[in-house]
């Protein structure tokens, strides 16, 4: 009895000595900057990941070269190349959990997922160390054991790829507005002798049972576009070439730098209330965050619109974690949309850090209005906007300013038709230009405003706008427009319209690309509650339900004509007015035009075209008795008159 005992506790204690160990999950991830799918379901994946634990996984995350701009990818297109072929992914945003099939990445990594791939237990264990001699140099050791009394050789390649844990553009490097990037694999590398872009990986041959597999490899050159060296670390993974199946993952931690000095800053200014008040005090925070260097000088600037650098140092003691503000005296911003750029000019006389763009503070953009009002009428057709460089896109008006920081300019600006091959695009088809609201790529709930500046409106004030819409499906993007007349402190709604009440056009399960010259409409907003108010403000309030594109033109804040017009050679009276139930349109010759009439709320109740016309009789029996607007266009432009139903 003792004899078999003992046989039993010396199997137990070889099983305790050679046994499997728990797997780390690979995750890897394909992505791209200017995918836009990307931007909504990245957020998703990183709060999974966060909530399993940073130390119980491993990603590594592949940005492709489709279907826009991503300079991660012009940097290293190769090892994202190569692993996207390896499995057949032909779409982003795309995930494979330790090799697995390529799908959806909140479907193939989840709680459960990866859970589940941490719960099986496999014979390799890895560990990986850095070491860094100074800021190029980094020495990578990396110990693979078979940790089980047999000899194992299930997985056969073993990949080394330096990732960069945290990159922080500022501002968008592609067009889906995402900024901030997650463990970006820069370059891989061979682990038997350090050789960069071994996209392949390295053989991995059988490892006899106990034994440790030792590589180690130095690093002299790291790669010029790395952000910030302070986030390298490395992954290490082991797979099986034909099966795919990863049998174990590993990654290095990040260390502290020789010779470099871990710091990071922050906007720190206070800038005035509402859009008429200039006041400005530029200030920043700047942080060491470094655990053997203390910072005792840093020098700062700033600049307004590309102005003149204006520069304060600042003196005294940082240990590591502590922060200092530094203010600079107080300024004025400019009317108009004005932009803030911070730059850290150096630290301990000229001390480097580990990178520029660890003290990257994004530019600050301000919208302010005019301080003096223009007299009405105050028009505005798209077609003078300066253009961005490269683009057919401007947010720049001198009638007024956009407020969307939040929205990429390509989403909600003042486009040109020309330029993408879309042709005249304004109001009905008259000119080259509209302001585009991409409700098609812009998250539900999104809002983006138009501004006007302010205008003393006169007797009879009304505003007008030409609008292009169709739905995606059931959608409701909403366009609102408000009034001020204390500056933005407080608004009055003044029109809005959504969906199919505001549509012109049936819905479309296609993305609204541009407008034809007959989806238009005109929309005209009474402000007789308004009149003879000095310094209004009119806003233009776009919100997204995730739907189709909306378009907008031909910003007018007007006054009503009297009951005889002259529009160059063509003259027109209505009678009788007030009516009940006929109005009569009289023009002085014979005259094409276009006649609409339209309620208090915008919406069109009579809207016919004539051919060489003189007198057009228009219907008004059937109307609500009220205030409504009359809109008369020739081939000389638009003229409103408001009539009054009995």
């Amino acid at each position: 009895m003792k004899k078999h005992l003992l046989s039993f506790i010396i199997i137990a204690s070889s099983a305790l000595a050679f046994s499997q160990v728990p797997q780390r999950p690979l995750v890897e991830h394909f992505t791209q900057a200017s995918c836009g799918p990307c931007a909504s379901q990245n957020p998703v994946l990183k709060q999974t990941l966060d909530a399993f634990g940073d130390a119980n996984y491993v990603r590594v995350s592949h940005q492709v070269s489709w279907p826009g701009t991503d300079p991660m990818n012009a940097a290293f297109p190769g090892g994202p190349e190569d692993r996207r072929n390896y499995y057949g992914v032909t779409g982003v945003p795309n995930a494979c959990l330790n090799g697995g099939a390529a799908g959806a990445p909140n479907t193939v990594v989840t709680a459960n997922t990866l859970g589940a791939a941490a719960a099986n237990t496999t014979p390799y264990d890895i560990t990986v160390t850095q070491t860094w001699a100074d800021a190029n140099t980094v020495t990578v050791n990396i110990d693979v054991t078979n940790t089980t009394n047999s000899d194992v050789s299930d997985a056969n390649r073993i990949f080394v790829s330096m990732i960069e844990k945290h990159v922080d553009y500022g501002t968008a490097p592609g067009s889906n507005g995402e900024v901030e990037f997650e463990c970006v694999m820069r370059q891989m590398y061979d682990a038997t002798n350090g050789s960069p872009d071994a996209t392949t990986g390295a053989a991995l041959g059988t490892i006899t049972a106990g034994a440790t597999q030792n590589y180690s490899f130095t690093i002299t050159n790291l790669p010029s576009y790395i952000f910030d060296k302070a986030q390298v670390i490395f992954a290490v993974y082991l797979q099986n070439q034909a099966s795919k199946v990863v049998y174990q993952s590993a990654k290095s931690e990040v260390t502290a730098i020789p010779g470099i000095v871990l710091v990071s800053a922050q906007s720190a200014s206070q800038a005035g209330t509402g859009l008429c008040d200039y006041s400005y005090t530029p200030g920043l925070i700047f942080t060491n965050n470094d655990p053997l260097t203390d910072i005792y000088e840093v020098v700062a600037e700033y600049s307004i619109d590309g102005g003149l650098n204006y520069q304060q140092t600042w003196a005294g003691n940082l240990t590591q974690g502590q922060s200092a503000t530094i203010t600079f005296p107080a300024t004025t911003l400019n009317p108009g949309t004005s932009v803030v750029s911070y730059n850290i000019v150096s630290a301990n006389g000229g001390q480097p850090w580990s990178s520029p763009q660890a003290v990257s503070i994004p530019d600050e953009v301000y919208n302010k209005l005019n301080a003096t009002a223009t007299n009405s009428p105050l028009e505005e057709g798209m077609e003078n906007a300066t253009l961005e460089p490269t683009t057919g896109y401007s947010r720049d008006l001198t009638t007024g300013i956009f407020d969307a920081s939040n929205v990429l300019l390509s989403r909600f600006c003042i486009l040109d038709g020309p330029t993408y091959n879309y042709g005249a695009i304004g109001g009905y088809g008259n000119s080259n230009r509209s302001i585009r609201a991409r409700f098609y790529s812009i998250s539900a709930g999104e809002s983006m405003n138009l501004i006007m500046q302010k205008v003393n409106l006169d007797a009879n004030p009304y505003v007008s706008f030409d609008i292009a819409y169709k739905q995606y499906s059931t959608e409701n993007d909403k366009l609102s427009v408000y009034i001020s007349t204390d500056c933005g402190a407080t608004w009055a709604q003044v029109f809005t319209g959504q969906g199919a009440g505001i549509a012109t056009l049936p819905a479309s399960t296609t993305q609204y690309s541009a407008p034809s010259a007959g989806d238009w409409d005109t929309k005209i907003v009474d402000l007789a509650n308004y009149a003879n108010v000095n310094d209004a403000v009119i806003r233009f309030e776009f919100t997204s339900d995730y739907g189709n594109n909306m378009f907008v033109d031909n910003i007018n804040i007007n006054n009503a004509v009297a009951s005889v017009v002259e529009e160059d050679n063509v003259t027109f009276s209505i009678f009788p007015n007030p009516t009940s139930d006929k109005l009569t349109v009289q023009f002085n010759q014979t005259t094409d035009a276009s006649i609409r009439l339209v309620d208090v709320n915008g919406k069109v109740v009579n809207s016919k075209s004539y051919t060489a016309q003189k007198t057009v009789n228009i219907n008004t029996s059937r109307l609500e008795a009220g205030v409504y607007n009359l809109l008369v266009t020739t081939v000389d432009g638009v003229k409103v008159k408001k009539v009054i139903v009995e």
